[in-house]
């Protein structure tokens, strides 16, 4: 039992790993526009690092399940990239400011709307809400 537990916890503390390394090297080259060379950029990913990390402890404390956890991420990562995607495949001049700040709205409304609690018209899902955020946010700063 206690072989299993230590496999168990051993691939979630490396997939958190990953994932927390690669969102703040993300956030750190592709937003910041940091490059390796810059001598400040390892102490920036660190306290990048730290602040991702810190968030996702925090949101860990308030999910009651793992599938909770898991439906929440997917709703956030669906909402916040379906638009922003689709129109950097589909478009012939594709903005990148609007896609960032697209990503950005539709993700948090739906996280927004999913933590409060608010009551939607008809019994949709906040994704459908942090979708259309998305594509509106998209098309008013695309223009």
């Amino acid at each position: 039992m206690g072989l299993m537990l230590s496999a168990y916890f051993s691939a979630i503390m490396s997939t958190a790993d990953s994932c927390l390394l690669a969102a703040s090297g993300n956030f750190v080259t592709d937003i910041l526009g940091l490059k390796q060379e810059n001598p400040k950029a390892i102490k920036i990913s660190q306290i990048v690092t730290f602040f991702i990390g810190f968030s996702a402890i925090l949101i860990a404390t308030f999910m009651t399940s793992v599938l909770d956890l898991m439906l929440l991420s997917y709703s956030f990562m669906v909402s916040g990239l379906l638009v922003p995607v689709l129109a950097m495949l589909f478009s012939k001049k594709p903005k990148p400011l609007a896609a960032f700040i697209a990503m950005f709205v539709g993700g948090f409304s739906t996280l927004t709307l999913s933590f409060l609690e608010i009551s939607i018209p008809l019994g949709f899902d906040p994704i459908l809400i942090g979708v259309f955020a998305s594509l509106l946010v998209y098309l008013i700063v695309k223009k």
